[in-house]
């Protein structure tokens, strides 16, 4: 299980025991998710399930917890997405083998006891189970054994979620997801709000009309949580945060006492309650911490990646698709058209390299706008050796940008504009 704490920008995803394990205030790990090639990690996959299990007799094979595979299969899928690969978090992998466990059994038709399915099933998820254990695990696997043996008792063919193949499924929603709700490059969706867009892709798609695709459980809290203070990172490398924490809530606690009683003005304070109190008032108009805490529980993969998108229409976050690598990002002008990453074979980002190779492709499209370009970079080094002077070089660029708009409208021919362009600008300035 984790918790999900929603912030300015994004969200931080922490377990029960205070452990932050992510901060996405970009919300890069979904965007590589969804363009993530899946087929090293479906191919670890079946090498494990292999390792583990005779697809022909649904066997054990091997025993123990230990596996050199069990590892390759976290790895990849932390390739995928960073709280893909601990099995503690959100129990995604066992939950995908022992699927992938059923949909073999219920289709060879084989038949099995449940002391033998449970015999099955540990023997498979196991070395996940116990691989990169974190402190966040409080559901045991015996509730994740006992509603997966039921799948299979009951031959429940509908709640199969596809073993690997729901990663693909699921990248396929996220695009969907983002393409009609959150996407400010799509062009039929363009005079649509969110909200608007939201509407409509509930109409389009939840046929029955009754409920929506995303719908979350919120928890609310007052106080800042101690989980907050009491992450890893804390401990390691900021042990003194961690006192200063005690200190003042051991104060703060005595001075709460105090004020259990206080229930209107009529109270009469005496001096250090209420020089405690006129600097918390102080301190509560100066803060600009959040004052209001909501998390959101979680338990699977599907879940977390549906309630991302679903903040991120509630902060009306402008996604858009780079024009230059395709991949979305998070455009923080509407004006922004390409991303600042640096794509696979470049060598530098997409908003240094995509403006110059747009202007290039638009100068190979546009005959009369090439002409202009080659002119004015002519003219332009002119000015700058001083053989031409500054109000000559503007008298000529406005000019050549006014006839640049009539050759587009078909009013100067292409060839007239070309010669015009290439004439003295003196003789041009003297007429």
């Amino acid at each position: 299980m984790l918790l999900i704490r929603p912030q300015q920008t994004g969200y931080s995803a922490s377990t029960p025991y205070g452990d932050v394990v992510l901060q996405s205030g970009d919300h890069q790990a979904l965007f590589d998710f969804i363009e993530a090639d899946l087929t090293p990690f479906q191919q670890a996959f079946t090498s494990f399930f292999e390792s583990r299990i005779d697809k022909a007799t649904a066997e054990c094979i091997g025993d123990g917890i230990q596996s050199v595979l069990a590892g390759d299969l976290c790895d990849c899928a932390n390739e995928v997405h960073p709280l893909l690969g601990n099995d503690s978090y959100l129990d995604s992998l066992s939950t995908m083998l022992i699927d992938y466990l059923n949909a073999l059994l219920i289709h060879c038709r084989i038949e099995l006891t449940k002391e033998q399915y449970l015999k099955v099933a540990t023997n498979l998820s196991d070395p996940i189970f116990h691989s990169g254990i974190a402190r966040g695990r409080i559901k045991a696997r015996d509730e994740l054994l006992e509603a997966q043996y039921r799948i299979y008792e009951k031959r429940d063919m509908k709640s199969l979620i596809g073993g690997h193949v729901h990663l693909v499924r699921l990248q396929k929603q996220l695009r969907l997801w983002l393409y009609w709700i959150l996407d400010a490059s799509a062009a039929r969706f363009s005079k649509l709000t969110i909200d608007e867009r939201c509407r409509l892709y509930r109409q389009v798609f939840n046929t029955r009309g009754i409920s929506s695709d995303l719908i979350f459980t919120e928890r609310f809290t007052w106080s800042r949580p101690r989980r907050e203070m009491f992450s890893t990172e804390s401990y390691v490398l900021r042990p003194e945060d961690i006192i200063e924490w005690q200190d003042e809530t051991g104060e703060r606690k005595e001075y709460a006492k105090a004020f259990r009683e206080l229930d209107g003005d009529a109270i009469e304070l005496d001096g250090e309650l209420d020089r405690y109190l006129k600097g918390a008032i102080e301190k509560a108009k100066q803060s600009n911490e959040v004052a209001l805490f909501s998390e959101y529980e979680v338990h699977d993969f599907a879940h977390l990646l549906a309630l991302e998108v679903r903040l991120m229409a509630a902060e009306s976050t402008s996604v858009k698709r780079c024009r230059h690598c395709s991949r979305y990002f998070i455009a923080e002008k509407t004006t922004i058209e390409y991303c600042t990453r640096i794509a696979p074979g470049e060598s530098a980002p997409c908003d240094v390299i995509g403006p110059k190779q747009s202007f290039s492709r638009l100068l190979g499209e546009d005959g009369a706008l090439k002409a202009y370009n080659a002119a004015y970079k002519t003219f332009y080094a002119r000015q700058r050796r001083g053989t031409m002077s500054e109000a000559e070089f503007s008298s000529w660029r406005d000019e050549a940008k006014r006839r640049l708009q009539k050759v587009r409208e078909g009013k100067i021919a292409l060839d007239a504009y070309t010669t015009w362009l290439k004439q003295d600008v003196r003789k041009w300035t003297a007429n």
